[in-house]
């Protein structure tokens, strides 16, 4: 559902101009890209080994996130 949403939206933002096309390829392309190779290593992948790779991203966006806080350095822009 939220698949089909945002594809009506980005319909939308595309004919209104709002999307550069020339910097919307290229991440389109890595996504579909991206979950294909990720469909297949998760496959074979192990839900322990996962869980731990899951903990490590989330402790590590945790951490950019206080210090960001901290700093104000996404406030600046």
């Amino acid at each position: 559902m939220i698949g089909v949403t945002a594809a009506a939206s980005a319909g939308l933002y595309l004919k209104r101009g709002y999307i550069d096309p020339a910097l919307a390829a290229p991440v389109i392309l890595g996504v579909v890209l991206g979950a294909m190779l990720g469909t297949r290593a998760l496959i074979g992948a192990r839900p322990a080994a996962l869980r731990k790779v899951f903990v490590v991203v989330l402790v590590a966006l945790g951490c950019q996130m206080i210090y960001h806080g901290f700093t104000g350095s996404f406030a600046r822009g």
